[in-house]
């Protein structure tokens, strides 16, 4: 959970590393170790998918590995890719634990914002914060799975 994520970061920010604590590479670094599973999952589903016989009749064909990487593998496996940064955009997006505990000091994102609307009990103004996160949500979740499922069918 991002929470456990974040108090081990303060934790070692605070008595290891104090000139990291509270910056933006430290956020990044939340951000990676909490998300990368969910990345790594479209990933290797879309490489689990790709038969090595293509990529063995590329290398029998000359090429090198860095070649059939990038002109068949990587073309391949685009989708898992582009699947797996938007779900990772949008897990990002809707962090609240780890944006807060571990972000510097007036860092500002739209979870934050209606965080803090809803403390200062603004409820019109989170309200409409929390729509836009859920449209956004749902323009990504349309353009991931129903967009893709189109252009399979």
């Amino acid at each position: 959970p991002g929470i456990s994520i974040a108090l081990g970061l303060v934790f070692f920010g605070v008595n290891y590393a104090p000139p990291l604590y509270q910056t933006t590479g430290m956020l990044i670094f939340a951000y990676v170790v909490l998300f990368f599973p969910v990345a790594l999952g479209s990933v290797r589903a879309s490489l689990m998918q790709v038969s090595p016989a293509l990529e063995e009749a590329a290398r029998c064909l000359g090429h090198r590995r860095l070649r059939v990487l990038v002109s068949v593998t990587a073309p391949l496996t685009r989708s898992g890719l582009l699947m797996g940064a938007g779900l990772v955009f949008l897990v990002t997006m809707k962090e609240l634990p780890a944006t807060l505990l571990v972000a510097p000091i007036g860092f500002r994102t739209l979870v934050v914002e209606i965080w803090d609307n809803y403390e200062a009990l603004y409820l019109a103004e989170m309200g409409i914060l929390a729509l836009v996160l859920v449209a956004i949500s749902a323009m990504l979740t349309w353009f991931l799975v129903v967009r893709r499922a189109d252009h399979l069918a």
